[in-house]
């Protein structure tokens, strides 16, 4: 799920964005969870950003996406309530993967 919701947000990354962005990180935080390389992500940010990204994937939501400038609304709003609520686990995580990409480095 997290390798077609980065296909998808990067489709959309002129139209997203910063959202894309955020999207992207979201999606590859819950790869690491589910690939055992991230296991301390709390079980309320987990179903948070699982449920944005399966909203986001869902091509008929609230506002059906095709409909220009307003379909990707709805997804960006839920994406900014996910990483609004998941902020502080989600700067916990961006700090372990530049710890980890600084390792590989050396």
């Amino acid at each position: 799920m997290a390798n077609l919701a980065g296909q998808r947000s990067d489709k959309l990354s002129a139209r997203l964005g910063e959202g894309g962005k955020q999207f992207k990180l979201l999606a590859r935080m819950l790869y690491d969870w589910a690939t055992g390389r991230y296991p301390d992500l709390p079980r309320s940010t987990l179903l948070s950003i699982a449920g944005a990204l399966v909203y986001f994937m869902m091509p008929l939501d609230a506002i059906p996406d095709p409909i220009l400038a307003l379909g990707l609304l709805d997804d960006l709003g839920v994406l900014a309530t996910v990483w609004q609520q998941c902020r502080r686990d989600i700067s916990q995580y961006e700090d372990w993967l530049a710890n980890r990409e600084a390792a590989a480095d050396e």
